[in-house]
């Protein structure tokens, strides 16, 4: 099972290199949802679904390989952080699908 501390680390990290503000603006942003959608599922305890894993892998992807092309090292040094960040992201969505899958075929 995909376990949501993966969002919370990503979470952190964006916030640890001046990325992201507030629970609010990575629900927004990141993760393409309302800005109450990152705290309700905290508070909650429920797993973010695998849309919102995908809408934030390919944010990611898609800043990573944007601004990892900059002449800028301090933004090319931002996109390798997002590139890893998206890397991790997707492990853990392949991960979830391989559980899924393995799931599915003991029922």
């Amino acid at each position: 099972m995909l376990d949501d501390y993966s969002i919370d680390f990503i979470f952190d990290e964006l916030q640890r290199i001046n990325q992201c503000n507030s629970r609010s603006e990575f629900s927004k942003r990141w993760l393409g949802r309302n800005e109450s959608y990152f705290r309700s599922i905290q508070s909650k305890g429920l797993e973010p679904s695998v849309e919102v894993h995908v809408n934030l892998a390919a944010r990611l992807r898609e800043l990573g390989y944007s601004l990892g092309r900059s002449e800028n090292p301090k933004v090319a040094k931002i996109g390798m952080v997002y590139l890893k960040l998206y890397g991790e992201c997707l492990d853990a969505l392949l991960t979830r699908a391989h559980l899924d899958a393995l799931n599915w075929g003991s029922v």
